[in-house]
């Protein structure tokens, strides 16, 4: 009786150490992904278009689409060091809206309010919070 529950008290400590805590990182220890960070912000409520291929300045491997309405780009990079040089690139591309460019792991989001929804910006910081 005594081993059965030392199992189960084992099968509980791995189930709830395997929980998704919404902030899109990945099954490795802090590792992120571009599909992750789409699944934390789905999961928080935030309505996501489909991600498609992008052609930006600063990565090869890059998604666009658009998160409450706010224009985002999802880049995957082989080294966390790739992904935190492209942030000042990422600025770049949020230009003169309202904005920011942020790397997480492997993965940069950047996220641009060109067509003025998020007046407050809550969106762009929810956006930034669950990429992280």
């Amino acid at each position: 009786m005594r081993a059965l529950v030392m199992v189960m008290f084992g099968l509980l400590v791995a189930a709830a150490c395997s929980k998704d805590d919404g902030t899109g990182r990945g099954a490795n220890a802090g590792e992120l992904s571009r599909d992750s960070v789409v699944a934390a912000w789905k999961k928080a409520g935030l309505t996501t278009t489909p991600l498609t291929a992008a052609t930006v300045a600063f990565g090869k491997d890059c998604q666009s689409g658009t998160v409450g309405g706010v224009d985002v780009v999802v880049c995957q990079y082989k080294t966390p060091d790739e992904a935190k040089a492209a942030e000042e690139a990422g600025l770049v591309w949020v230009g003169d809206a309202t904005g920011m460019a942020q790397a997480a792991g492997k993965v940069l989001v950047a996220a641009a309010d060109r067509r003025k929804v998020d007046p407050s910006g809550r969106t762009i910081n929810q956006v930034m919070k669950l990429s992280k």
